[in-house]
C-alpha cells in the first residue's frame, strides 16, 4: 500500500477530478479507520469507488505507493536491546510467510490491533494488543465479517513453551524480534488456536483513533447501561475516574476511547468488544453522512500527514485497490459482526500464578468460524489450493493412540504412519476397551487442522470429533481407534 505523490499539482486545477493527495488522502483515512472502524471501509467505498475514473485510480495508486509503511521498516525501526530468547524459552519461530495460506480470489482476512502506543512512550518497541479484530472478506460470495477476540483468552503462542494470554503475542514477536515481529506471531497465535487462517494485518494506535473521531465532530452514541469506573488508568499508574450515564451521549475522540476500552460493567471484557463494535458502527454511519464528505475532502492532507506513523501494515498496493472497487458490491447487510463472548467460551481458569483468564469452547467456536470463515466452500468450479497437511504440522499436536479395536497392533501402525507425515505422537497404547465400533477424536486443545485433517484422511465423521479444552491434559489430541478405522495404504 504504497502511494506516488503528484509532481504537477497545477495540472488538476478547473478539473472535476480530485487532485492527487485528496484522493489518497481519503483512500488512507479510509483504510486507516477500518482498523477500528473496520468493515467501514467496504461500504464507505460506495459513495465514491463507482464514480473513480482510471485517471483517479493512477493518482491514488502513485501516492500509496509513496506512502505505505511496511512491516518490516516498522520492526526495523524498533529501538534496540538486549532482549534475546533461551532455548527453553523458544522452540521454533514461525515464518511471517507461513500465516498466509489461503489463495488469491477467495478469502482474505485480515487481523486489526490496536496497541496503546501513546506519546512519550517511542522508546518502547513491544506492546501488548488491547484490541484484537478479524476482518475476513469473502471475495467470491462478496460478505464481510468481523469478530473481536476476548484478550484475557488463554492460548499456546507457537514457539513458546508456556501457555499466555492472547494479547501478549504482539509484545513477544516485537520483543524476542522474531521474523515478521508481533504481527506474525499474532497471526500465527490465532492460525494454531483458532483454525483461522490470517492473511495480513494492520496495527494502529490509540492517538489515531482519538484524532479521527475529533476531526470528523465526534460521534452519537447510546448508552445502554450507565458506566461508573472509578478506577480506569489515567496516562501514568494512577486512575482517571470514569463515569458515563445511560442515554444518548455525544463523544469526542477522548470519551469514545475510554468508552471502548472501560471493563467496568457486568460483561466485562465481552460488553467492552460490542462497545467497541458499537462506535465502529458510529463513526461509519457518521462518515457515511454526505454532509462529511466536504470536511473529509478538506482535512485530507492533515488526516494524512497525521496518520502516516500512527500504523503499520503489510498489505500491498494491488491488494487495497481491489478490496475498494470490490467494496462497491458489498451491502451492509451481508456484513456480520460477532464477538467470542461466553457463548464460545468455557468457564474461567485460574492459571498457576493466579491470573484469570478465559478458555475457548472450540466445539462451540467451530460452528460461528466455519459460518464467518470458511462458508461456502467449497466453491462450485474453483481450485481450492490448502495445503491442510502443512497446517496441521504446524499446529505441533502431541497426540496419543489408544487401540479399542480387535486389531492386534493397529496402534502402533497408526503412529508410524503419523510419524511418516510429519506429526508428533506422544504415546501408544489400550483403550478401557476393545469394542469401539466407530474411530473417536478427542481434541483436548483447540487443534482445527489436525483434527481436520485426522478426519478427512481417516474418514471419522464430524459427530466423532469430540472438543474438550482441557489446559491440565497431558496430550493434545487423544485417538481412540475403532474397528471402522482403516488406515490408508498410500
Amino acid at each position: 500500500m504504497t502511494i506516488p505523490t503528484n509532481n504537477n499539482k497545477n495540472s488538476q486545477e478547473g478539473s472535476s477530478i480530485l487532485p492527487g493527495w485528496v484522493t489518497a488522502g481519503l483512500l488512507v483515512f479510509f483504510v486507516l479507520t477500518a482498523v477500528f472502524a473496520s468493515y467501514m471501509i467496504f461500504v464507505t467505498a460506495k459513495q465514491w469507488g463507482t464514480n473513480r475514473t482510471d485517471k483517479e485510480t493512477n493518482i491514488t495508486t502513485s501516492f500509496l505507493e509513496n506512502s505505505i509503511q511496511t512491516d518490516d521498516e516498522s520492526i526495523s525501526s524498533l529501538d534496540e536491546s538486549n532482549t534475546s530468547l533461551t532455548e527453553k524459552e523458544i522452540q521454533s519461530i514461525p515464518d511471517k510467510k507461513s500465516v498466509n495460506y489461503v489463495p488469491d480470489g477467495l478469502r482474505t482476512t485480515i487481523l486489526v490491533m490496536g496497541v496503546d502506543k501513546r506519546e512519550g512512550m517511542e522508546t518502547e518497541r513491544a506492546f501488548r494488543t488491547d484490541t484484537m479484530m478479524l476482518i475476513t472478506i469473502d471475495l467470491l460470495g462478496k460478505k464481510v465479517g468481523l469478530l473481536s477476540i476476548p484478550r484475557d483468552l488463554w492460548v499456546k503462542i507457537p514457539g513458546f513453551e508456556s501457555k499466555d494470554r492472547i494479547n501478549t503475542a504482539n509484545f513477544k514477536g516485537d520483543a524476542y524480534r522474531l521474523p515478521g515481529g508481533g504481527p506474525a506471531l499474532a497471526a500465527e497465535t490465532i492460525a494454531v488456536n483458532l483454525g483461522i487462517q490470517i492473511d495480513n494485518y494492520i496495527r494502529l494506535n490509540f492517538t489515531a483513533f482519538e484524532f479521527l473521531i475529533d476531526e470528523i465532530g465526534g460521534i452519537e452514541i447510546n448508552v445502554p447501561t450507565e458506566i461508573d469506573d472509578q478506577k480506569y488508568p489515567d496516562c501514568c499508574s494512577g486512575y482517571d475516574p470514569l463515569f458515563i450515564p445511560q442515554g444518548v451521549q455525544q463523544m469526542n475522540g477522548d470519551l469514545a476511547l475510554k468508552y471502548s476500552r472501560t471493563r467496568s460493567t457486568y460483561g466485562g471484557d465481552f460488553d467492552r468488544a460490542a462497545r467497541q463494535q458499537q462506535v465502529l458502527l458510529a463513526v461509519r454511519e457518521k462518515v457515511l453522512d454526505m454532509k462529511m464528505i466536504p470536511t473529509l475532502i478538506a482535512k485530507a492532507p492533515k488526516l494524512y500527514s497525521t496518520l502516516s506513523d500512527s500504523y503499520d501494515t503489510d498489505m500491498k498496493l494491488e491488494q487495497i485497490i481491489d478490496i475498494i472497487q470490490l467494496s462497491a458490491e458489498i451491502n451492509s447487510d451481508d456484513i456480520q459482526t460477532a464477538v467470542i463472548n461466553g457463548d464460545y467460551l468455557m468457564n474461567e481458569f485460574t492459571t498457576s500464578e493466579g491470573a484469570q483468564v478465559v478458555l475457548l469452547d472450540s466445539q462451540a467456536f467451530r460452528q460461528l468460524r466455519e459460518q464467518m470463515f470458511y462458508k461456502p466452500a467449497p466453491y462450485t468450479n474453483t481450485k481450492i489450493d490448502i495445503d491442510t497437511n502443512l497446517l496441521a504440522i504446524e499446529e505441533s499436536a502431541n497426540i496419543d493412540i489408544q487401540n479399542g479395536s480387535t486389531t492386534s497392533g493397529l496402534a502402533n501402525s497408526m503412529a508410524d504412519y503419523l510419524k511418516e507425515q510429519g506429526f508428533a505422537v506422544e504415546s501408544v497404547g489400550n483403550a478401557d476397551k476393545f469394542d469401539y465400533e466407530n474411530t473417536i477424536i478427542y481434541d483436548y486443545s483447540g487443534n482445527y487442522y489436525t483434527t481436520r485433517w485426522l478426519s478427512e484422511k481417516f474418514k471419522v465423521q464430524p459427530s466423532h470429533i469430540i472438543d474438550i479444552n482441557d489446559p491440565n491434559s497431558p496430550v493434545d489430541i487423544r485417538i481412540i481407534l475403532g474397528s471402522d478405522f482403516i488406515i490408508p495404504s498410500s
